[in-house]
């Protein structure tokens, strides 16, 4: 994605080329399963509060993009909405409604691509 300056040059307002850019938000994570997961609000989280049981729920639209960066020491359980599968590097689309592990201090891009699959993008 452009940055939001590149944006303003081809004759953007400085709001709606905010927008285009995405928002970041912090999260606490929260709950243990899929219903009591935080949802996200912004297409950019810095998650804190991850310790191996408690997550966040992605919720979107097809095309949708929200990266995660999970500041925690312990796993962070991510969650699509009802009904949806997070891929899992190596193994295949993954589990419908199943948690997708992520690492500590890894920042991770998850991508919807049809109504029922998100796929991930992992950092090192």
């Amino acid at each position: 994605m452009a940055l939001s300056r590149e944006v303003m040059l081809a004759g953007f307002s400085a709001g709606q080329a905010r927008g285009l850019g995405g928002g970041y938000a912090g999260l606490v994570a929260l709950g243990s399963t899929q219903d009591n997961a935080a949802p996200i609000t912004a297409s950019m989280h810095v998650v804190t509060g991850a310790d191996a049981t408690k997550g966040v729920r992605l919720v979107g639209e097809v095309g949708d993009s929200v990266w995660l960066f999970n500041s925690s020491a312990s796993v962070l359980k991510v969650y699509g909405s009802t009904g949806e599968a997070i891929a899992v590097p190596a193994t295949g689309l993954g589990t419908v409604n199943a948690a997708y592990s992520q690492t500590a201090q890894s920042v991770v891009q998850y991508l919807h691509v049809t109504p029922t699959q998100w796929l991930t993008n992992k950092s090192a």
